[in-house]
């Protein structure tokens, strides 16, 4: 399989390791991914290799070869000293961040389900007429919307924590407006308008007008709020008068 004329050889989209301990189907298997052309920049480099390739010919190997610099790894299950299955436990737990590709040839089903219980993205069973260069596409792919996902949700988890701390007092006082944490904890608007109107009450326990005035409505409409949440409608203090002797 001739390599095609690159415009810039010394480029490349992705670190990708390849872990096979078959000599001959490893060299297959990188002649095969070192055709696929880069992708991101090819705008402006024109045609370069989609891949950098480092081998490794066993699951010790693989993982003594899996520096920060690989950004792929494509793991065969079937490897001496270390089974595909523990290669790929172990670098998902070093590496959150790695796209991991598990492959073999005419592997039963419970493989695919045992390759991507231990962390794997994507799982393809070989043949010469595969295109394993896909399949490592898809696992960069979904590695890539995982992380995207994982990164998003703990950003709103953050944004969550800091509005916590922002609403201080008042974010207890006022649960029916706090920011709903699931979707068990919304709270139907009536019962959330309750509660708002009790605690705003509260603030206010003497002035109804400032209360009022606040709300941007009128004391009579504030009276009538009140009436139809159930909630005690504060009163003007009254001084008690004192008795002439």
């Amino acid at each position: 399989m001739r390599s095609p004329a690159w415009d810039r050889p010394e480029e490349f989209d992705h670190f990708l390791l390849v872990a096979d301990d078959d000599p001959a189907h490893l060299e297959t298997v990188c002649q095969r991914l070192a055709q696929a052309p880069g992708r991101y920049r090819a705008d402006v480099l024109g045609r370069y290799p989609r891949f950098r390739i480092v081998t490794a010919g066993d699951g010790d190997q693989a993982l003594s070869r899996a520096t920060a610099q690989v950004s792929v790894a494509a793991i065969d299950l079937v490897m001496p000293r270390r089974s595909g299955i523990e290669v790929i436990q172990e670098l998902r737990a070093r590496r959150p961040d790695l796209a991991i590709l598990a492959f073999t040839a005419a592997a039963p089903a419970s493989e695919a389900v045992a390759a991507m219980m231990a962390g794997a993205d994507h799982f393809h069973e070989y043949s010469r007429e595969g295109r394993l260069e896909q399949a490592v596409d898809l696992a960069i792919d979904r590695r890539r919307l995982t992380r995207l996902i994982e990164q998003n949700e703990a950003e709103v988890e953050e944004a969550r924590r800091r509005l916590a701390r922002l609403a201080g007092p008042s974010g207890t006082a006022m649960p029916g407006f706090r920011p709903p944490m699931s979707a068990g904890t919304i709270l139907p608007f009536d019962e959330a308008a309750r509660r708002y109107l009790e605690a705003v009450a509260g603030l206010f326990p003497h002035d109804p007008q400032g209360l009022a005035k606040k709300l941007g409505v009128s004391y009579f409409a504030l009276r009538r709020l009140c009436a139809r949440h159930g909630v005690e409608c504060p009163t003007k203090y009254r001084k008690s008068g004192t008795r002439k002797g």
